[in-house]
């Protein structure tokens, strides 16, 4: 059976021959500068160690007792969980240890070749005296500071490749299909999507004014007979689970609060916009849990307003719609409409419906978050915008979504709203869950039983 070199094996230190250290150590010239007799004597008070290739010296987490100096092979330098190995030859120290105050090491080092090595322990160093302690002191603290230069170079390289791979990915992300969500074809499309009722529309825009009180609400969905069919028909479907049929809209309103009963009456004038396929109803339960998610995340982010991030939830997939109608219509051109941007098509169809602009340009904007930093957003949108991703990351953790967009800018967004602190994984687990539970039997079954089980 053969062994794979690559899979650390525990440290298992040699005995090397003492003249075949200090030939390395002559031939390396680690401790020019010293005399002969110093040179052995220093020698003498280190530890010497010899590992084979796949052995491993330290690893992430371990005291960090002892400095090192490489006299023959080649270490390894991996940090935890990262896919980056900084290379050590023949002459290099790790010197990440602290000799007076011992930590821990940041990295684990693995022998990638047969390797010779000098350990330098603190008990050790009593045995010398202080000049070679003093030099030993000096060469430690001088290796650091020139690999600290070296580590600032290629800082600097990857922040220079990084920025040039972003500005590519924002391009590749902001040009494909450029304007034609302004062509005739698209716009001509438009018309035939549905748009939402005339009720539907003048609750949304009570809802989006901040002079609006909840007795008006209350009002409005109480006195329009579209509302109120819309809100029965939905509060009493199996989405919601209730033991006992609703049938007085008062009672919805008090059993369910009036920010809950708009985005019901929201979700559903969305569904009726939306054609009767497999594909559309997975997109309406999907826009129907980001709303719920969103709302809570504008709350206790105070980023954005509740009920205004809530409908973009709702409307944030939009664009799919346009996108799958183009296709349906235009299936021998299919593969060419993949390259759309959703999102500006699903603005275009709101500015089609004459929706605040608020709301477009959020829409807009909303799949920035993929692919650029929030400098990127305009001011006036970009809470609402950060909200909406932040919604859509708590969505994504909740169902385990794989091959979900990387995180690329999650934590700029973070602390462009004020928390640079927080992590995603924290504000669902600390933040959003504890209000999501609150509200547990208002919720949709889906994701109630996401909540549910989330963290078992």
């Amino acid at each position: 059976m053969w062994r794979r070199t690559d899979e650390p094996e525990p440290l298992a230190p040699q005995a090397p021959d003492p003249a075949k250290v200090l030939r390395a150590v002559r031939e390396v010239g680690v401790f020019s500068g010293l005399p002969d007799a110093e040179r052995r004597r220093l020698v003498e008070a280190l530890v010497p160690i010899e590992l084979s290739a796949g052995q491993r010296l330290f690893e992430s987490g371990e005291p960090a007792e002892r400095a090192y100096v490489l006299l023959s092979g080649c270490i390894h330098l991996k940090q935890s969980g990262a896919v980056h190995v900084e290379e050590l030859a023949a002459g290099d120290w790790i010197g990440d240890a602290d000799l007076d105050q011992p930590g821990t090491h940041g990295a684990t080092a693995v022998a990638r070749t047969s390797t010779l090595l000098l350990g330098i322990e603190p008990a050790r160093l009593s045995e010398l005296d202080d000049a070679l302690r003093a030099y030993l002191s000096r060469r430690l603290a001088r290796a650091n500071i020139e690999r600290l230069r070296a580590l600032r170079g290629r800082i600097e390289a990857l922040t220079g490749r990084e920025e040039i791979l972003a500005e590519l990915l924002y391009a590749q992300r902001t040009q494909k299909g450029v304007g034609f969500a302004q062509s005739s074809t698209v716009k001509l499309l438009f018309s035939k999507v549905k748009a939402l009722p005339i009720s539907s529309m003048r609750l949304l825009s009570k809802m989006l004014d901040e002079r609006t009180t909840k007795n008006e609400i209350v009002e409005l969905v109480t006195m329009d007979p579209a509302l109120t069919t819309t809100l029965l028909r939905a509060v009493n479907t199996p989405l919601f689970g209730f033991r006992h049929k609703t049938t007085n809209v008062g009672h919805a309103i008090v059993l369910m609060g009036h920010d809950i009963v708009y985005q019901i009456i929201m979700s559903e004038s969305m569904r009726r916009s939306l054609p009767d396929t497999p594909f559309f109803k997975e997109l309406h339960r999907r826009a129907i849990e980001v709303s719920r998610i969103a709302s809570p995340v504008s709350e206790v982010l105070r980023a954005g307003r509740p009920a205004e991030v809530a409908t973009l939830g709702l409307l944030c997939d939009i664009g799919f719609v346009v996108i799958e109608l183009l296709k349906t219509n235009n299936p021998g051109l299919s593969i060419l409409f993949d390259d759309l941007e959703p999102a500006e098509m699903g603005a275009e169809l709101l500015r089609a419906w004459q929706l605040p602009e608020l709301l477009c340009g959020s829409i807009q904007y909303s799949r920035y978050p993929e692919f650029a930093p929030p400098q990127r957003v305009p001011l006036e949108v970009r809470a609402n915008v950060a909200a909406l991703y932040l919604a859509r990351c708590c969505y994504d953790d909740l169902h385990g979504i794989q091959g979900a967009s990387p995180r690329i800018f999650v934590a700029e967004y973070l602390s462009a709203i004020g928390y640079p602190d927080l992590t995603a994984e924290g504000l669902l687990r600390d933040r959003v869950l504890p209000k999501l539970r609150v509200q547990m039997r208002h919720l949709p079954r889906s994701l109630a039983e996401r909540v549910r089980q989330f963290g078992r």
